[in-house]
């Protein structure tokens, strides 16, 4: 990355930000000297600005804020060049300053069925459109149950312009929209996961308390401070943070897996029932009441279509769920230098810049980075192999299954695919680090006769284990048993 100042010279100044944007001063004006300024930026071009402007440097971050630098605020200061969001800089320890807001949008659906139980569901987002895995769960399940169930959906939105329920009007009795406080706390001065704090705000509550239904179902463990009846845990969140410390090792990832461990732990004494999503997530809880629930894949949408020739890759993950954004890291820095003569299609969800964490979103030549696609499904007919290369995984991901029904060989690390029963070599191909996943891609992108045998076994499993009409029998049963 790199900062571009503001050239001083006499008579019409010509200004270069960033070396795409230009404007005209008139002469012997007084203007701000601006760079672009961040982690990995010209420090040449910083100290030139400095020089320039001492007590009045103009800055901006990869994601558009502004801040003056000055020297009487060298923390405020420090702590934006170091890459912090301007709403987070003047956060302290002692203090929240968390907004809330209070308006609760609350929209009637169908009519109910009569003698029908009344299931409220809690979601941490509207589980429409479909843009990431979650949110093709939430709905699938609540399409299959709709028409012997009185669903009431409440669900945060994350703006002031509340989005559009769109379907779920036609499945659900009731849609009840609240908007998602403001995180007003510095991330790391509180017992609790911050990410468990973004969604506790006295409006869901109130929500809640004036929803009549017979069973409350919680999706994520963010939202489990909520209390119900059943908590589906879409991923282990402290499996996750575990495999995050022991990637990276820092007191930073210890103190977060030390949270989620006594958020979590806490917080599934508080339910009569637990679903996961694997075996494997079966192992690593403790409950009296707990059953897999696996996730699925619409096996009618997702049909198989013929392979066609070429070189083509394709991953899906939306930048929301950090593992997706570390996936997109991997291949872009590692993995596709070492890549030639194949293109890579990657779908990172709806407003990919705001969740990237790591600066810039890298676009290197021969990756097309795309937002929220409404549809996958030209995507997975044009692709040869599809990539799952997250480092960390919890839970299942739907995006295998969706490849798995869709008869496109999968290229996983193993976390990638873990919970779903899959053989190395049978059903997927596995690999770990750049140079393995690279040889493996270039392998099977030449072996089209193994890719089809991989291909084809994983579309079988996904008809056996992965139908969501059989799953959702199995969430009506639990729900009976709970509500006896």
């Amino acid at each position: 990355m790199r900062a571009d100042l503001l050239s001083i010279l006499p008579g019409y100044e010509h200004v270069h930000i960033d070396g795409d944007r230009a404007q005209w001063f008139p002469p012997f004006s007084i203007a701000h000297t601006a760079a672009l300024i961040g982690p990995g930026c010209d420090m040449r071009a910083v100290s030139k600005a400095l020089l320039l402007a001492p007590t009045r440097l103009l800055a901006y971050n990869p994601r558009g804020d502004r801040y003056h630098l000055h020297p009487r605020a060298p923390i405020s200061s420090l702590l934006f060049f170091l890459g912090w969001p301007v709403h987070r800089i003047h956060l302290r320890p002692w203090r929240d300053d968390t907004v809330h807001y209070a308006n609760i949008d609350r929209h009637p659906g169908r009519p109910t069925i009569p003698d029908a139980p009344n299931i409220a569901i809690l979601s941490p987002y509207l589980p429409w459109p479909l843009s990431h895995g979650a949110a093709v769960r939430i709905y699938n399940l609540i399409r299959e149950s709709a028409p012997t169930h009185n669903i009431h959906l409440l669900a945060f939105t994350e703006s002031q312009d509340n989005p559009a329920p769109g379907p779920l009007l036609d499945l659900c009795a009731s849609v009840t929209m609240v908007r998602k406080p403001d995180l007003g706390r510095l991330r790391w001065a509180s017992l609790k996961p911050p990410e468990a704090l973004e969604y506790t705000t006295p409006a869901m509550q109130s929500a809640l308390d004036q929803t009549s239904y017979d069973l409350l179902q919680t999706e994520f463990t963010h939202l489990a401070s909520y209390g119900g009846d059943l908590l589906v845990e879409h991923d282990i969140t402290m499996d996750l943070a575990a495999q995050e410390h022991k990637r990276r090792g820092t007191l930073h990832s210890a103190w977060n897996f030390l949270r989620w461990r006594n958020f979590e732990t806490a917080a599934l004494r508080n339910y009569r029932a637990i679903a996961v999503m694997s075996d494997r997530d079966l192992d690593q809880i403790q409950h009296p009441n707990i059953h897999v629930l696996p996730n699925g894949v619409d096996l009618a949408r997702f049909a198989p279509s013929p392979e066609q020739d070429g070189h083509s890759l394709l991953f899906i993950g939306s930048f929301r769920h950090f593992p997706n954004a570390l996936a997109y890291r991997f291949l872009a820095e590692e993995f596709w230098p070492l890549m030639q003569g194949a293109t890579l299609n990657v779908v990172a969800g709806p407003n990919p810049e705001l969740y990237y964490p790591f600066g810039e979103i890298p676009r290197p030549p021969g990756i097309a980075l795309h937002s929220f696609v409404s549809d996958v499904r030209p995507l997975y007919n044009d692709s040869n192999l599809v990539l799952i290369p997250t480092p960390v995984s919890a839970g299942t991901n739907i995006k295998a299954l969706e490849a798995m029904s869709m008869c496109r060989a999968i290229l996983s690390t193993p976390s990638g695919i873990h919970g779903l029963g899959l053989t190395y070599g049978l059903d997927a191909w596995v690999a770990e680090g750049a140079q393995a996943f690279a040889d493996s891609a270039a392998m099977l992108l030449k072996d089209s006769p193994l890719r089809l045998r991989i291909a084809t076994n994983a579309r079988a499993i996904a008809e056996r284990d992965f139908d969501w009409a059989p799953i959702a029998r199995k969430q009506e049963a639990l729900w009976r048993s709970l509500l006896k």
